[in-house]
């Protein structure tokens, strides 16, 4: 896919003169929806035209005209909302198309603090990525990507960059694991009474065994007491640090939750947890991330290492075997229905997991309620 950038000369005449509202009204044949709308909401888009040194990540006519229902319905009755939604919008600095992205990702803080959505230093995060094609992709809480069309409209305060759908922000760790089919990880930490503690839990990071990944130590599941089932899952916990793709290193040991030391790898073009791959990285969540890994980590086995020539793991418990079911998952209700985001298993570099599909709105009528809202007072 081929950006639309300002050029280079148009970038250099006046460009101290360009208000947000100038150059937004200069798009207005893609963003007259996003213009409209912030017409009516005179005092929250001063509170934006106001901030300096940021990055406006401006959703296009089409992406507001199929906002997902639950989205429509959210803007027009929350204030809150509608308020954390667009400071999601809104990276904290100025990043052109040429600093946006870095090998492998690049996690990048918003203007997103509110603590109802966003329990993390700093704000709320997207991860940009450049695809192969050259795409600029941002990823958010949804895994569904948000393409950069059109970039660089520089203003007085910042840039802006035109995108193809709406960023979605992070929900809790529960909920994204469970719309994402992690079910065997919702059960075992509902039944170790750890899911509520890491849903408060301010600035982690999980890793999150598949449900296949379960079901490969079957076997020893029902000889686990809860002390050992807790002590387990706290091994995939660090705590106090959030651990994106970017800033995982390589050979780089963490303390978790448990006590022992998890240490990642980077290996034939993979990242590994000891000796699990990460099937998914950077899958975010309101206090922090979620990388999904092949294997079951095992705080008696440490010393375990990557074996990239296996296509199927060895269990990091010795003895484990299948047995034929998925452990945990009594009364774990699953997505009603998943679609595929985002690249797919054993690439580790950006998000990879199935996520529910939410509905849209048909045609225009996601920005006809939106702009029909009233007018809300509110500050970013």
């Amino acid at each position: 896919m081929q950006i639309k950038h300002v050029t280079a000369l148009a970038l250099a005449r006046g460009i101290s003169a360009q208000t947000l509202q100038d150059m937004l009204a200069q798009q207005n044949a893609t963003l007259s929806i996003l213009n409209g709308f912030l017409e009516q909401q005179q005092a929250l888009f001063n509170n934006i035209a106001n901030t300096a040194d940021i990055t406006v990540l401006a959703p296009s006519n089409n992406a507001l005209s199929n906002l997902p229902s639950s989205t429509v319905d959210r803007v027009s009755s929350d204030p809150s909302f509608l308020s954390a939604l667009l400071s999601y919008h809104i990276l904290n600095g100025t990043y052109y198309t040429s600093n946006l992205t870095a090998s492998p990702s690049s996690s990048i803080q918003t203007l997103l603090n509110a603590t109802s959505y966003s329990n993390v230093t700093g704000g709320q995060r997207v991860i940009a990525q450049t695809s192969s094609s050259g795409a600029i992709n941002l990823w958010s809480g949804a895994l569904a990507p948000a393409v950069v069309q059109a970039a660089n409209f520089n203003f007085s305060g910042g840039t802006i960059h035109i995108i193809d759908s709406m960023l979605s922000m992070p929900s809790n760790l529960t909920d994204t694991l469970l719309s994402n089919n992690l079910t065997a990880a919702v059960g075992a930490l509902q039944q170790s009474h750890l899911a509520a503690t890491l849903d408060e839990q301010r600035e982690i990071t999980v890793f999150a065994p598949n449900n296949g990944a379960f079901d490969v130590i079957g076997s020893l599941i029902d000889g686990m007491t809860a002390d050992d089932l807790k002590r387990v899952l706290g091994y995939h916990v660090v705590e106090g640090r959030v651990l994106y793709t970017g800033l995982m290193g390589n050979d780089v040991a963490w303390e978790t939750m448990e006590g022992g030391e998890v240490t990642f790898r980077r290996e034939d073009g993979d990242v590994w947890v000891n000796g699990a791959r990460v099937l998914g990285a950077d899958l975010l969540v309101g206090n922090g991330v979620v990388h999904v890994i092949d294997g079951v980590l095992n705080p008696e086995n440490a010393s375990a290492v990557p074996n990239p020539a296996l296509s199927t793991p060895v269990p990091a418990f010795s003895g484990a075997s299948a047995t034929g079911g998925i452990p945990f998952t009594t009364g774990i209700v699953p997505p009603a229905a998943t679609s595929t985001s985002g690249p797919q298993a054993t690439i580790t570099v950006g998000p990879s997991v199935v996520s529910a599909a939410a509905p849209a709105r048909t045609g225009a009528a996601g920005a006809a309620i939106l702009l029909g809202g009233a007018a809300v007072l509110v500050n970013l």
